[in-house]
């Protein structure tokens, strides 16, 4: 489980996370969106550890993730960046890499390891490509390999920044299908994402929808919200409440851009 409590982060000396919390159940798919520069790159970044926060506290299985060691961190946290390389290295090898928080110094891939390895490449569907060299791949390709290692990590808390970039329109619908998968296995999977409707779409797919609570300082912003996102996605204002959960996180008086949604599915 992870849970931001007040969270603070500046990005480049601007302040870009304003006391954010929220609690990240397991079994749940968390889309975080909101316009560029908004943190949303910024709140993934502190929940691995990859920025220190200015205040505020991030909890993982309710202890600091500050005191956390890296390795052991790994055990439950993977993250797939916004940006990523292309190492001239095979799909498989790559792949391998999510095992290493598993194993001890100098400890080679053991029979298990090599049949989660496997099993990751064919459950992202790139069996064929599994002696390609990463750099050699599409930019959807390669998307579907940082998955696979990603899965073989094992984590209970999976964090994607922007994993829809690239893919075509039947791939996107297939990414969401996996991570509402892992989901009901029940991992915890938060993944920013551009695409509004996408994520609302996704939602209205969910069986099992919770009641919503929005929480807003400012009421009136909060229904002008609601009421946006009804009328560009021509559905009712009761489905979009009866299956969403939005958390806004920061407000100004007059602009919605500033604001980062948490979608709890």
């Amino acid at each position: 489980m992870l849970e931001f409590r007040e969270l603070r982060a500046a990005y480049d000396g601007v302040e870009t996370l304003h006391g954010v919390s929220a609690h990240l159940a397991p079994g749940k798919l968390t889309a975080i969106i909101g316009p560029n520069g908004c943190g949303k790159s910024t709140l993934m970044k502190c929940a691995v550890g990859l920025m220190k926060p200015s205040g505020g506290e991030i909890l993982l299985n309710g202890q600091p993730l500050s005191v956390i060691p890296e390795k052991e961190r790994a055990r439950h946290l993977s993250y797939m960046p916004q940006s990523r390389i292309a190492p001239d290295i095979s799909v498989r090898h790559l792949v391998t890499h999510g095992r290493y928080p598993h194993l001890k110094w100098g400890q080679s891939l053991r029979r298990e390891d090599r049949e989660i390895v496997q099993a990751a490449i064919e459950r992202v569907k790139l069996g064929a490509l599994v002696n390609r060299p990463v750099s050699r791949l599409s930019g959807g390709d390669r998307q579907r390999a940082y998955l696979a290692m990603m899965l073989a990590q094992q984590t209970a808390v999976m964090l994607l920044d922007e994993p829809t970039a690239y893919l075509d329109l039947s791939s996107q619908f297939a990414l969401m299908e996996l991570l509402r998968a892992l989901c009901r296995e029940g991992r915890s999977v938060i993944l920013v994402l551009h695409e509004l409707a996408l994520a609302l779409e996704n939602l209205r797919n969910i069986k099992e929808k919770e009641d919503a609570a929005v929480l807003a300082k400012n009421e009136q912003l909060r229904a002008n919200l609601l009421r946006s996102i009804s009328h560009d996605l021509r559905t009712p204002l009761t489905t979009i409440i009866g299956s969403t959960i939005l958390i806004c996180c920061r407000f100004s008086a007059c602009y919605i851009s500033y604001t980062i949604f948490f979608i709890c599915i």
